[in-house]
Parts: C-alpha cells; structure tokens; sequence
C-alpha cells in the first residue's frame, strides 16, 4: 500500500490543567504541566503512525529543543521525517495550553513561527492519501496534483484563505462547526433543521465533492445516499478536548487508506476523538486502534440487547 502524506503544522504544546476559567489581574500557581507533541498535522500523523499505516509528515520543524522532542515523538510513532520542510530559521512552532479539568475546555495561545519561503521535496513513492491542515496550501496543492490517484482531504478548523484554497481541491473537506459559521456567516442550530441542511450544501458547494461538519459534543453533519443526517457524538467525560478534531481527522485519513465506508470512518472517527478528550494533552491523548475498535464493538453490542 501507498503512505499517507500528512501536510501542515507541527507544534510543542505545553498544557497547564486549571479548575476553573482564567480571569484577568490573578495569580495562579501551577504546580504540574504536561509536555507532548501538537499541531493538526503532527498529530494526525502520529496516529496514522501508531495505527500501523505507512505516514509521512511534511512540516516545519526547527533545530532547537521543541524541535528536537518533536522529531523523537514522531520517530517513536514511525512518522517518516525525510521530506520535512528545510526552514532551519523558523522557531519550532509551540503553543501554551490552559485546560479547564472541570468540563473539558482550553485555552490556547499558539506561537507559530515566522516561515520563509523555501524549496521543498515531495516523496518520489505511492501516495494513497493527502491530509492537509491548511497551513502550507503551496506544498498542498502541489501533492494534490504531483498524486492524481491519491485521495485527499482537509482539516479546515478555521476559515482561512490559505485553508480555503486547499479545500476546493479536496475530495473530502472535513470541517468545523467554527469554520461553517465562518464561510456562511450562519449559526447550525439543530432545532432548525432547514437552516441545518442550507448551511451544509454551502460547504458541499466548497469543492463539490464530499463534506462533514463536526459539531464537537453534538456529533456531525455528512451526507449519506441523498440525505443530509446527523452522526451523534459518544458520550464522553471530557477532561480536555485539545487535539481532538486533529485525532478525528488523523483516524479519517486512516479510515481513506484502509479503503473503509464513509460512515465506518465517520464512526471511527467519532469513537477515536471521543477517547481522546478523556485524556490530557493532545498528540498523548491519542488512543490505540485496538481501543477504539473495542470502544465500536461494546456500543454495537449495547445497542443490540
């Protein structure tokens, strides 16, 4: 089988857990913090890694301390590091993290580094995959057409034009509640169902191909057959929802390689972003294929008693 080809932002996050929401002119003492891999891209090639497929990550890494742990962590999920972007200047992308422990939410501020412009490779070997974040929409788009038979897709988090472009290329553009609201200017308010259904055939109208809207909490928008339907989410306890949407989409591109049905990969999506915010931290929170089949299998047979 051909590699996955993960295209985006790598980032050191640095998460530290609070009980309650941050207010202005207040100290806070902080006696633990937590260090692991970030950025959508970085985390969805982890987890394709970890998952057994074949992954590459083109991003921008540095050559100080963040980027250092940043290559270990990817080496010990067996990203392949050959084509990283030669932007030895740039500071490795990192972000600080508050997490309320409380419900789930974060805070985050992200430094993402000053790029420059610079000659890059794309890999000479079968690509069955392409997972842009948005945020190298060059290098995207070049893969997108250097790989004619590969299939690709999005992670538009936020309606970017850099994201935008890519997104009109794709063959899935898998996007957030945050990101609809932003391109249409509406609000998805599942008691309005019409209002639902416009909203989503504006995204559709995006690339023209395939779309799903994550809702977070309230699960998903996709289209099967003709219909436009809703996907609940799995219930989780949430203790941070950070890295979640990148671990949805890092199971999406998985769910593509391994040639599954969309709504098979929906739902492994789903279950493997639902595992995930039970735990801290982002590329840490990733949980283990075999988790998340086992997490599937317990609610079919729940669902048949």
């Amino acid at each position: 089988m051909g590699k996955i080809l993960c295209i985006g932002q790598s980032a050191y996050d640095i998460t530290i857990p609070l009980s309650e929401p941050i207010v202005e002119n207040q100290k806070y003492r902080i006696e633990q913090k937590l260090e692991c891999g970030g950025g959508p891209a970085f985390n969805a090639s982890c987890l394709c890694g970890m998952w057994g497929a074949g992954v590459c990550l083109i991003s921008r890494i540095g050559t100080d301390d963040y980027g250092g742990k940043l290559r270990k962590i990817a080496e010990e999920n067996r990203v392949d590091l050959s084509f990283l972007i030669p932007d030895d200047e740039i500071e490795t992308p990192h972000s600080y993290i508050f997490s309320n422990g409380a419900n789930g939410s974060r805070t985050l501020f992200n430094f993402p580094g000053r790029k420059k412009e610079t000659e890059y490779e794309l890999p000479e070997a079968e690509v069955d995959v392409i997972l842009s974040d948005g945020h190298e929409p060059d290098i995207s788009l070049d893969a997108i057409r250097k790989y004619p038979q590969a299939v690709s897709l999005v992670d538009a988090g936020t309606c970017r034009n850099t994201t935008l472009r890519v997104a009109k290329e794709v063959d899935y553009l898998v996007c957030s509640e945050d990101f609809a609201r932003q391109y249409t200017g509406k609000t998805i308010d599942l008691d309005d169902w019409e209002s639902c259904e416009r909203i989503f055939r504006e995204i559709e109208e995006i690339n023209g191909k395939y779309a799903v809207v994550t809702l977070g909490e309230k699960g998903l928008l996709y289209r099967d057959g003709g219909d436009i339907k809703r996907l609940p989410a799995y219930p989780a306890e949430a203790v941070d929802t950070t890295g979640a949407g990148d671990i949805f989409h890092g199971a999406f591109a998985y769910g593509l390689w391994e040639k599954m049905s969309i709504l098979d990969i929906l739902r492994l999506s789903s279950m493997a972003s639902s595992l995930s915010v039970r735990r801290q931290g982002s590329q840490t929170s990733i949980p283990a294929l075999e988790n998340v089949t086992k997490a599937l299998s317990d609610v079919n047979d729940s669902r048949k008693r």
